[in-house]
Protein backbone atom coordinates (compact mmCIF):
# COMPACT_ATOMS: atom_id res chain seq x y z
CA UNK A 1 0.00 0.00 0.00
CA UNK A 2 2.76 2.55 0.55
CA UNK A 3 4.55 1.54 -2.62
CA UNK A 4 1.37 2.13 -4.22
CA UNK A 5 0.51 5.35 -2.86
CA UNK A 6 3.42 7.36 -2.27
CA UNK A 7 4.68 7.56 -5.81
CA UNK A 8 0.89 8.78 -6.36
CA UNK A 9 2.05 12.17 -3.74
CA UNK A 10 5.10 12.17 -5.66
CA UNK A 11 3.95 12.73 -9.02
CA UNK A 12 1.42 15.10 -7.72
CA UNK A 13 4.22 17.40 -6.36
CA UNK A 14 5.81 16.87 -9.15
CA UNK A 15 3.24 18.03 -11.54
CA UNK A 16 2.62 21.25 -9.22
CA UNK A 17 6.74 21.85 -9.76
CA UNK A 18 6.78 21.71 -13.51
CA UNK A 19 3.56 24.17 -14.19
CA UNK A 20 5.26 26.64 -11.19
CA UNK A 21 2.69 26.03 -8.40
CA UNK A 22 5.59 25.60 -5.93
CA UNK A 23 9.04 26.31 -6.66
CA UNK A 24 11.21 24.21 -4.23
CA UNK A 25 14.73 25.15 -3.00
CA UNK A 26 17.09 23.02 -0.76
CA UNK A 27 18.50 24.17 2.73
CA UNK A 28 21.58 23.06 3.87
CA UNK A 29 22.16 22.88 8.18
CA UNK A 30 25.13 22.75 9.94
CA UNK A 31 26.88 22.90 12.84
CA UNK A 32 29.81 25.69 13.43
CA UNK A 33 33.24 23.46 13.37
CA UNK A 34 31.43 20.40 11.72
CA UNK A 35 32.06 19.04 8.33
CA UNK A 36 29.04 20.29 6.08
CA UNK A 37 29.07 20.92 2.79
CA UNK A 38 27.86 25.05 2.14
CA UNK A 39 25.69 25.38 5.11
CA UNK A 40 22.89 28.28 5.04
CA UNK A 41 21.82 27.77 8.92
CA UNK A 42 23.59 26.57 12.15
CA UNK A 43 19.80 25.54 13.22
CA UNK A 44 17.24 23.18 12.07
CA UNK A 45 14.45 25.60 13.83
CA UNK A 46 15.89 28.60 11.32
CA UNK A 47 15.67 26.86 8.59
CA UNK A 48 12.30 25.84 9.09
CA UNK A 49 11.03 29.52 9.79
CA UNK A 50 12.97 30.61 6.09
CA UNK A 51 11.73 27.64 4.43
CA UNK A 52 8.70 27.91 1.92
CA UNK A 53 6.40 25.37 1.72
CA UNK A 54 7.46 22.44 -0.44
CA UNK A 55 11.14 22.83 0.53
CA UNK A 56 13.64 20.67 1.41
CA UNK A 57 15.79 21.15 4.26
CA UNK A 58 19.27 18.78 4.59
CA UNK A 59 20.74 18.21 8.00
CA UNK A 60 24.33 17.09 7.97
CA UNK A 61 25.33 15.09 10.91
CA UNK A 62 25.93 16.56 14.68
CA UNK A 63 23.78 17.34 17.91
CA UNK A 64 21.28 20.02 17.99
CA UNK A 65 19.42 20.39 21.04
CA UNK A 66 15.87 21.48 19.78
CA UNK A 67 12.71 21.29 19.75
CA UNK A 68 10.61 22.07 16.29
CA UNK A 69 7.56 22.54 15.69
CA UNK A 70 6.74 22.22 11.36
CA UNK A 71 3.29 23.88 10.09
CA UNK A 72 3.89 23.59 6.87
CA UNK A 73 5.21 20.92 3.84
CA UNK A 74 9.16 20.89 4.18
CA UNK A 75 10.98 17.50 4.25
CA UNK A 76 13.81 17.11 6.70
CA UNK A 77 16.42 14.64 5.71
CA UNK A 78 19.93 13.91 8.14
CA UNK A 79 22.41 13.46 5.00
CA UNK A 80 25.84 11.67 5.21
CA UNK A 81 28.92 13.87 5.11
CA UNK A 82 32.64 11.79 5.22
CA UNK A 83 30.57 8.57 6.22
CA UNK A 84 29.12 10.36 9.35
CA UNK A 85 25.47 10.31 8.98
CA UNK A 86 23.93 10.57 12.50
CA UNK A 87 21.56 13.74 13.24
CA UNK A 88 21.03 13.99 16.84
CA UNK A 89 17.87 15.72 18.18
CA UNK A 90 18.15 16.12 21.88
CA UNK A 91 16.09 19.14 23.18
CA UNK A 92 15.07 20.01 26.55
CA UNK A 93 11.56 19.42 26.20
CA UNK A 94 9.22 22.07 26.95
CA UNK A 95 5.91 23.50 26.60
CA UNK A 96 6.12 25.44 23.35
CA UNK A 97 2.60 27.18 22.34
CA UNK A 98 0.73 25.85 24.92
CA UNK A 99 0.23 22.15 23.26
CA UNK A 100 -1.34 19.16 24.65
CA UNK A 101 2.13 17.11 24.19
CA UNK A 102 5.92 17.82 24.33
CA UNK A 103 7.27 16.33 21.30
CA UNK A 104 10.82 16.42 19.96
CA UNK A 105 9.07 17.25 16.67
CA UNK A 106 5.44 18.34 16.31
CA UNK A 107 3.62 18.24 13.05
CA UNK A 108 0.43 20.63 13.23
CA UNK A 109 -2.24 21.41 11.02
CA UNK A 110 -0.31 20.82 7.80
CA UNK A 111 0.34 17.96 5.04
CA UNK A 112 3.12 16.84 3.04
CA UNK A 113 6.10 16.50 5.85
CA UNK A 114 8.42 14.23 4.90
CA UNK A 115 10.94 13.34 8.19
CA UNK A 116 14.21 10.97 7.49
CA UNK A 117 17.26 9.95 8.93
CA UNK A 118 17.24 11.86 11.92
CA UNK A 119 18.30 10.62 15.75
CA UNK A 120 15.21 11.58 17.70
CA UNK A 121 15.83 11.65 21.71
CA UNK A 122 12.39 12.69 24.21
CA UNK A 123 14.61 11.64 26.80
CA UNK A 124 15.58 15.28 28.46
CA UNK A 125 12.05 15.57 29.91
CA UNK A 126 10.80 16.63 33.22
CA UNK A 127 7.23 15.16 32.91
CA UNK A 128 5.65 12.69 35.72
CA UNK A 129 2.63 12.27 35.21
CA UNK A 130 -0.32 11.81 32.89
CA UNK A 131 -0.10 15.18 30.99
CA UNK A 132 1.41 17.12 29.05
CA UNK A 133 2.06 14.16 26.72
CA UNK A 134 5.22 13.39 25.80
CA UNK A 135 6.54 12.08 22.44
CA UNK A 136 9.78 11.60 19.98
CA UNK A 137 7.35 12.94 16.77
CA UNK A 138 3.77 14.10 17.32
CA UNK A 139 1.28 14.37 14.18
CA UNK A 140 -1.64 16.41 15.31
CA UNK A 141 -3.80 17.30 12.25
CA UNK A 142 -1.09 16.91 9.99
CA UNK A 143 0.01 13.91 7.28
CA UNK A 144 3.06 12.85 6.15
CA UNK A 145 6.36 10.57 6.16
CA UNK A 146 8.44 9.44 9.01
CA UNK A 147 10.83 7.11 7.47
CA UNK A 148 14.40 5.47 8.37
CA UNK A 149 14.43 7.38 11.75
CA UNK A 150 15.95 6.15 15.40
CA UNK A 151 12.94 7.50 17.56
CA UNK A 152 13.65 6.91 21.52
CA UNK A 153 13.44 8.22 25.36
CA UNK A 154 10.10 9.22 25.62
CA UNK A 155 9.69 7.90 28.89
CA UNK A 156 8.82 9.57 32.68
CA UNK A 157 10.99 9.53 35.45
CA UNK A 158 7.85 8.37 37.52
CA UNK A 159 5.51 6.89 35.07
CA UNK A 160 1.48 6.65 36.06
CA UNK A 161 -1.36 4.37 35.29
CA UNK A 162 -3.62 6.96 33.89
CA UNK A 163 -6.70 5.55 34.33
CA UNK A 164 -8.16 7.08 30.94
CA UNK A 165 -7.33 6.04 27.47
CA UNK A 166 -4.91 6.09 26.09
CA UNK A 167 -3.52 4.16 29.49
CA UNK A 168 -0.08 5.82 30.30
CA UNK A 169 2.14 8.54 28.81
CA UNK A 170 5.30 8.21 26.57
CA UNK A 171 4.76 7.63 23.41
CA UNK A 172 7.42 7.27 20.46
CA UNK A 173 5.04 8.49 17.82
CA UNK A 174 1.91 9.59 18.23
CA UNK A 175 -1.00 10.35 15.59
CA UNK A 176 -3.85 12.38 16.38
CA UNK A 177 -6.85 15.10 15.42
CA UNK A 178 -8.30 17.66 17.96
CA UNK A 179 -10.40 18.53 14.12
CA UNK A 180 -12.51 17.31 11.51
CA UNK A 181 -10.72 16.01 9.02
CA UNK A 182 -8.72 13.24 6.69
CA UNK A 183 -5.41 12.60 7.81
CA UNK A 184 -2.45 10.25 6.88
CA UNK A 185 0.69 9.22 8.37
CA UNK A 186 3.05 6.65 7.00
CA UNK A 187 5.50 5.33 9.74
CA UNK A 188 8.23 3.31 7.81
CA UNK A 189 11.28 1.74 8.51
CA UNK A 190 11.98 3.60 12.11
CA UNK A 191 13.57 2.07 15.12
CA UNK A 192 11.30 2.58 18.00
CA UNK A 193 12.40 1.73 21.69
CA UNK A 194 12.40 3.57 24.74
CA UNK A 195 9.28 4.56 25.63
CA UNK A 196 6.81 4.27 28.92
CA UNK A 197 3.62 3.78 27.14
CA UNK A 198 3.81 2.97 23.39
CA UNK A 199 5.47 2.34 20.73
CA UNK A 200 3.18 4.12 17.90
CA UNK A 201 -0.40 5.21 18.80
CA UNK A 202 -2.66 6.51 16.31
CA UNK A 203 -5.79 7.85 18.03
CA UNK A 204 -9.08 8.64 16.60
CA UNK A 205 -10.78 10.25 18.84
CA UNK A 206 -12.05 14.00 18.79
CA UNK A 207 -13.31 15.61 21.49
CA UNK A 208 -14.16 18.59 19.91
CA UNK A 209 -15.59 17.02 16.75
CA UNK A 210 -18.93 17.26 15.31
CA UNK A 211 -17.99 14.19 13.41
CA UNK A 212 -14.76 12.20 13.65
CA UNK A 213 -11.49 12.94 12.11
CA UNK A 214 -10.75 10.06 9.35
CA UNK A 215 -7.18 8.67 10.66
CA UNK A 216 -5.16 6.34 8.64
CA UNK A 217 -1.17 5.15 9.69
CA UNK A 218 0.55 2.72 7.09
CA UNK A 219 2.80 1.54 10.30
CA UNK A 220 5.45 -0.66 8.35
CA UNK A 221 9.14 -2.39 8.38
CA UNK A 222 9.79 -0.87 11.58
CA UNK A 223 11.64 -2.02 14.69
CA UNK A 224 9.69 -1.49 18.03
CA UNK A 225 11.44 -2.51 21.68
CA UNK A 226 9.96 -2.21 24.76
CA UNK A 227 10.47 -2.93 28.11
CA UNK A 228 7.03 -4.84 29.01
CA UNK A 229 5.52 -4.47 32.58
CA UNK A 230 8.60 -3.85 34.45
CA UNK A 231 7.45 0.15 33.23
CA UNK A 232 4.86 0.03 35.55
CA UNK A 233 2.08 0.19 33.29
CA UNK A 234 0.29 -1.28 30.22
CA UNK A 235 2.63 -0.67 27.35
CA UNK A 236 2.11 -1.55 23.83
CA UNK A 237 4.01 -1.85 20.97
CA UNK A 238 1.51 -0.27 18.47
CA UNK A 239 -2.00 1.29 19.64
CA UNK A 240 -4.45 1.67 17.19
CA UNK A 241 -7.23 3.41 18.70
CA UNK A 242 -10.86 5.40 18.44
CA UNK A 243 -12.51 4.72 14.81
CA UNK A 244 -8.71 5.15 13.67
CA UNK A 245 -8.01 2.53 10.24
CA UNK A 246 -4.18 1.16 9.64
CA UNK A 247 -1.94 -0.60 7.93
CA UNK A 248 0.43 -2.41 10.16
CA UNK A 249 2.46 -4.75 8.51
CA UNK A 250 6.00 -6.67 8.61
CA UNK A 251 7.01 -4.86 12.00
CA UNK A 252 9.10 -6.58 14.30
CA UNK A 253 7.95 -6.27 17.95
CA UNK A 254 9.27 -6.85 21.07
CA UNK A 255 8.50 -6.08 24.75
CA UNK A 256 9.30 -8.43 28.01
CA UNK A 257 7.91 -11.17 30.04
CA UNK A 258 6.55 -11.23 33.29
CA UNK A 259 9.57 -12.12 35.18
CA UNK A 260 9.67 -12.10 38.97
CA UNK A 261 5.79 -10.81 39.20
CA UNK A 262 3.13 -12.67 39.83
CA UNK A 263 0.90 -13.63 36.40
CA UNK A 264 -2.45 -11.37 37.91
CA UNK A 265 0.18 -8.56 38.46
CA UNK A 266 1.57 -8.85 35.23
CA UNK A 267 -1.42 -8.90 34.02
CA UNK A 268 -2.12 -5.71 35.41
CA UNK A 269 1.01 -3.60 33.87
CA UNK A 270 0.83 -5.95 31.23
CA UNK A 271 2.51 -5.28 27.69
CA UNK A 272 0.89 -5.82 24.19
CA UNK A 273 2.58 -6.42 20.36
CA UNK A 274 -0.23 -4.59 18.94
CA UNK A 275 -3.30 -3.46 20.40
CA UNK A 276 -6.99 -2.24 18.66
CA UNK A 277 -8.99 -1.01 20.27
CA UNK A 278 -12.75 0.19 18.48
CA UNK A 279 -10.85 0.87 15.45
CA UNK A 280 -12.05 1.83 12.09
CA UNK A 281 -13.40 -0.93 9.19
CA UNK A 282 -10.37 -2.40 7.12
CA UNK A 283 -7.57 -2.14 9.13
CA UNK A 284 -4.47 -4.94 8.50
CA UNK A 285 -2.07 -6.63 10.67
CA UNK A 286 -0.14 -8.71 8.56
CA UNK A 287 3.65 -10.03 8.16
CA UNK A 288 4.37 -8.88 12.25
CA UNK A 289 6.95 -10.50 14.29
CA UNK A 290 5.47 -10.23 17.59
CA UNK A 291 8.02 -11.40 21.21
CA UNK A 292 7.99 -11.62 24.50
CA UNK A 293 4.92 -10.00 25.57
CA UNK A 294 1.80 -10.66 27.64
CA UNK A 295 -0.33 -10.76 24.48
CA UNK A 296 0.77 -10.66 21.05
CA UNK A 297 -2.54 -8.91 19.68
CA UNK A 298 -5.20 -7.49 21.67
CA UNK A 299 -8.44 -6.45 20.21
CA UNK A 300 -10.92 -5.15 21.70
CA UNK A 301 -14.25 -3.86 19.07
CA UNK A 302 -13.54 -3.95 15.29
CA UNK A 303 -15.54 -5.09 12.07
CA UNK A 304 -13.37 -5.95 8.46
CA UNK A 305 -10.33 -6.26 10.46
CA UNK A 306 -8.04 -8.87 8.68
CA UNK A 307 -5.05 -10.36 11.42
CA UNK A 308 -2.98 -13.08 9.15
CA UNK A 309 0.83 -14.03 8.44
CA UNK A 310 2.24 -12.72 11.94
CA UNK A 311 4.19 -15.28 13.56
CA UNK A 312 3.21 -14.72 17.43
CA UNK A 313 6.13 -16.26 19.83
CA UNK A 314 7.17 -16.42 23.56
CA UNK A 315 3.94 -15.48 25.10
CA UNK A 316 3.12 -15.11 29.34
CA UNK A 317 0.48 -14.42 31.36
CA UNK A 318 -2.21 -14.11 28.78
CA UNK A 319 -2.85 -15.58 24.97
CA UNK A 320 -1.14 -15.10 21.88
CA UNK A 321 -4.41 -13.61 20.12
CA UNK A 322 -7.13 -11.67 22.92
CA UNK A 323 -10.09 -10.43 20.96
CA UNK A 324 -13.22 -8.73 22.44
CA UNK A 325 -15.89 -6.70 21.12
CA UNK A 326 -16.50 -4.81 24.38
CA UNK A 327 -14.67 -1.36 23.36
CA UNK A 328 -17.32 -1.29 20.25
CA UNK A 329 -19.87 -3.28 21.19
CA UNK A 330 -18.93 -5.88 18.00
CA UNK A 331 -16.49 -8.24 16.67
CA UNK A 332 -17.83 -8.83 13.37
CA UNK A 333 -16.88 -9.98 9.80
CA UNK A 334 -13.11 -10.02 10.25
CA UNK A 335 -10.20 -12.91 9.24
CA UNK A 336 -7.95 -14.31 11.29
CA UNK A 337 -6.01 -16.76 9.44
CA UNK A 338 -2.14 -17.96 9.01
CA UNK A 339 -1.17 -17.16 11.51
CA UNK A 340 1.75 -19.11 13.83
CA UNK A 341 1.98 -19.32 17.52
CA UNK A 342 4.37 -20.14 19.31
CA UNK A 343 4.90 -20.79 23.51
CA UNK A 344 2.31 -19.34 25.53
CA UNK A 345 2.16 -20.21 28.69
CA UNK A 346 2.53 -21.14 31.39
CA UNK A 347 0.31 -24.20 31.10
CA UNK A 348 -0.88 -24.72 34.94
CA UNK A 349 -3.82 -23.96 36.72
CA UNK A 350 -3.30 -19.64 35.55
CA UNK A 351 -4.43 -20.61 32.82
CA UNK A 352 -7.44 -22.18 33.70
CA UNK A 353 -8.47 -19.61 36.25
CA UNK A 354 -7.64 -16.64 34.07
CA UNK A 355 -9.29 -18.27 30.76
CA UNK A 356 -5.97 -17.44 29.01
CA UNK A 357 -2.68 -19.47 27.69
CA UNK A 358 -4.25 -20.46 24.14
CA UNK A 359 -2.76 -18.97 20.62
CA UNK A 360 -6.09 -17.30 19.80
CA UNK A 361 -8.83 -17.07 22.64
CA UNK A 362 -12.12 -14.93 21.93
CA UNK A 363 -13.70 -13.50 25.08
CA UNK A 364 -17.36 -15.13 25.17
CA UNK A 365 -19.75 -12.39 26.51
CA UNK A 366 -17.66 -9.33 25.55
CA UNK A 367 -19.76 -8.19 23.01
CA UNK A 368 -21.73 -9.68 19.47
CA UNK A 369 -19.71 -11.56 17.52
CA UNK A 370 -20.72 -12.59 13.91
CA UNK A 371 -19.36 -13.54 10.61
CA UNK A 372 -15.70 -14.09 11.82
CA UNK A 373 -13.15 -16.40 10.42
CA UNK A 374 -10.82 -18.42 11.70
CA UNK A 375 -8.60 -20.68 10.05
CA UNK A 376 -5.89 -22.39 8.83
CA UNK A 377 -3.71 -21.12 11.70
CA UNK A 378 -0.81 -23.08 13.56
CA UNK A 379 -0.34 -23.13 17.43
CA UNK A 380 2.33 -25.09 19.56
CA UNK A 381 3.05 -25.52 23.13
CA UNK A 382 0.26 -23.34 24.90
CA UNK A 383 -2.24 -24.32 27.28
CA UNK A 384 -5.22 -24.23 24.18
CA UNK A 385 -5.10 -23.96 20.37
CA UNK A 386 -8.01 -22.23 19.96
CA UNK A 387 -11.13 -20.75 22.42
CA UNK A 388 -13.58 -19.38 20.69
CA UNK A 389 -17.70 -18.97 20.92
CA UNK A 390 -20.01 -20.53 19.31
CA UNK A 391 -20.82 -17.97 16.42
CA UNK A 392 -17.00 -18.23 15.35
CA UNK A 393 -16.80 -21.23 14.00
CA UNK A 394 -12.91 -22.63 13.49
CA UNK A 395 -11.49 -24.39 10.27
CA UNK A 396 -8.40 -26.15 9.80
CA UNK A 397 -6.08 -25.22 12.51
CA UNK A 398 -2.90 -27.40 13.19
CA UNK A 399 -1.49 -27.80 16.80
CA UNK A 400 1.23 -29.46 18.57
CA UNK A 401 1.61 -29.75 21.91
CA UNK A 402 -1.17 -28.05 23.20
CA UNK A 403 -3.24 -29.54 26.62
CA UNK A 404 -6.82 -28.48 24.78
CA UNK A 405 -6.80 -27.85 20.81
CA UNK A 406 -10.15 -26.24 20.94
CA UNK A 407 -12.41 -25.35 23.47
CA UNK A 408 -15.94 -23.35 22.94
CA UNK A 409 -15.20 -20.75 25.49
CA UNK A 410 -19.22 -20.30 25.78
CA UNK A 411 -19.67 -23.08 27.76
CA UNK A 412 -17.03 -21.87 30.20
CA UNK A 413 -18.42 -18.79 31.83
CA UNK A 414 -15.91 -18.40 34.67
CA UNK A 415 -12.87 -21.08 34.52
CA UNK A 416 -11.52 -23.38 31.53
CA UNK A 417 -10.95 -26.74 32.35
CA UNK A 418 -8.19 -28.09 34.32
CA UNK A 419 -4.72 -28.07 33.30
CA UNK A 420 -4.13 -31.34 34.13
CA UNK A 421 -1.25 -33.91 31.65
CA UNK A 422 -3.32 -36.34 30.62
Amino acid sequence: MLKRLMPGLTALFSLALSVGIVSAATLVVGKPDTACPNPQYTTIGAAVSAAAAGDGIEICPALYPEQLIITKPLTLRGIDVNGVNRVLLQPTLTDLSSLATEAVITVSNTHGVTIQNLAIDASHNKVGGCSPGVAGVHFSNSSGVLENNAIFGAHLATPLGCTTLPFGNGFGVQVDASQEGAFTVWINGNSIHDFTANGVQVNGACTACTQPPSITAEITGNSISGVGPSSGIFQFGVFVLNGAVAKVINNVITEGLCGALSISDCINQRSEGVTLRAIGDGTVVDGNIITNAQSGIFINGANLLTVTNNQIRNIDAMSGMDIQGSASGFFTNSVIANNSIFNVGPIDQNASADEEGCGINEYSGSGTFSGNQIWQNTVSDAYCGVAHVGADPVYFGTYFNTLYTQLNSDQYPNTYPPATEP
